[in-house]
């Protein structure tokens, strides 16, 4: 159905609040959320201060308050992480039970917002829990298709810089916000241009799982991160493009040979 709904059984919802709660926020995530006066919803990141992803997840602000979607798994180790970080700030957090998140990817929700990362991504709304769960892989299907992926889900706390996730493309960061955790490394990331290792969606002509290498020429060039059947999202070197840029080519997967085709996204054509 094109109008489905799904329930991300999932996500989390962390709910923060205080005098100090929106200025705290600010100063230590990726995106700017003084400057959103309409209140929509915003992807972001904790990093390191190396500049590692720490922590993926969606912001919603409401007046001295906010609301944090973000992976389950993620849950615990991120509350920790901003107890840490507040010090003397006005600012409580607490996980809300009660709520839940659910997407229709073809058709607005009421009071929903559009997935900042990506318009395909369709409609998400935070709402009071609903025992009637919707499942479908749908949501997955259109992620791969789009080459995205999650901490939490997909991937480790601290095992990639942002830019490698083409999060600089999904609206997660802003470079003009000034300081955050993690700021300087992703300011000189983004001025250099070309990160060593970039993801892209592929097609293989058999299944593959994540974890497994990816090699050509005798040489491993990435790795799978995630995959449904025979569609995958890679991290891949972006020093061996000028080889790989065919319709389809052969390459190792686990020491097997076999075919892949690369989908390069619009925005990185001039990038590779």
């Amino acid at each position: 159905m094109n109008n489905e709904l799904i329930t991300l059984e999932n996500r989390s919802i962390v709910q923060g609040s205080g005098d100090d709660s929106i200025e705290f926020l600010q100063s230590i995530i990726t995106i700017d959320l003084l400057n959103n006066e309409n209140n929509e919803l915003r992807a972001s990141c904790l990093l390191s201060p190396q500049g590692k992803l720490l922590n993926q997840f969606f912001v919603k602000k409401e007046e001295n308050q906010f609301l944090l979607d973000l992976h389950k798994n993620s849950l615990h180790e991120f509350i920790e992480k901003l107890q840490l970080y507040k010090l003397n700030a006005n600012v409580f957090f607490e996980e809300r039970k009660d709520l839940e998140v659910v997407i229709c990817l073809n058709e607005e929700l009421k009071n929903s917002n559009l997935d900042p990362r990506h318009k395909d991504l369709g409609w998400r709304l935070i709402r009071k829990r609903n025992h009637n769960c919707f499942k479908s892989n749908n949501y997955e299907k259109r992620k791969i298709e789009l080459g995205i992926v999650e901490e939490g889900e997909d991937f480790l706390s601290g095992e990639y810089f942002p830019i490698e996730l083409n999060l600089d493309y999904q609206n997660s960061i802003s470079f003009k916000k000034g300081c955050f955790i993690g700021q300087e490394v992703s300011s000189r990331m983004h001025r250099k241009g070309k990160p060593k290792k970039r993801i892209f969606s592929i097609s293989m002509n058999e299944e593959n799982r994540p974890g497994d290498d990816i090699s050509f020429e005798s040489k491993k060039i990435g790795s799978i991160i995630k995959a449904l059947g025979t569609k995958a999202v890679a991290i891949i070197r972006t020093d061996i493009f000028s080889k790989i840029k065919k319709e389809k080519i052969t390459v190792n997967i686990n020491e097997k040979e076999t075919q892949i085709s690369i989908h390069i996204p619009h925005f990185l054509k001039n990038d590779i």
